[in-house]
């Protein structure tokens, strides 16, 4: 088993992915992030408000100056749980040519998987089990978006091919 994930095909870029720095990826999400039914904004929305609320508070309380909001320790964060991280931004930079159509999942046991291109983009890699990397049929764990696979995900990934 191999620790990263070769793309390649008919890309502009091969590009190999490192599952084992995900970790520190402000993409990841917990899994349960992913296949939450009811979400009650998007993204945009929840940027609008945050904005909203730091603009309120330097009208309240004045601005700050960016050196005084530096912390003098990291945090310790916790990193329990399942993690994932869509596949669509690594396909992206990967640049897929004109008339891809779908990406085949080359496997370990020497079998392969073929997904149309719009179903991998919107795929989800789980990279770590209980905020531990994969390392039994790794390094990834590719999840479908509906989440129709989340018990039998596709394991054992060591080429993701685009053709």
């Amino acid at each position: 088993m191999s620790d990263v994930i070769l793309v390649k095909g008919k890309v502009k870029h091969t590009i190999t992915l490192d599952p084992g720095v995900w970790i520190f990826d402000d993409r990841k999400k917990h899994l349960e992030e992913f296949f939450k039914q009811d979400q009650l904004e998007d993204e945009s929305l929840a940027y609008q408000r945050t904005m909203g609320e730091l603009w309120d508070k330097e009208l309240r309380e004045g601005a700050t100056p960016a050196s005084e909001n530096k912390p003098m320790f990291v945090e310790k964060k916790d990193i329990s749980g399942d993690w994932g991280i869509l596949f669509e931004p690594f396909l992206n930079n990967a640049t897929p040519l004109e008339g891809t159509t779908h990406v085949i999942c080359h496997l370990q046991s020497g079998d392969f998987i073929e997904l149309p291109l719009e179903k991998a983009k919107k795929s989800i890699l789980c990279f770590a089990l209980d905020g531990k990397p994969i390392r039994e049929d790794g390094p990834v764990h590719l999840l479908f978006p509906d989440g129709s696979n989340r018990h039998e995900p596709i394991r054992g990934i060591e080429v993701l091919e685009v053709k």
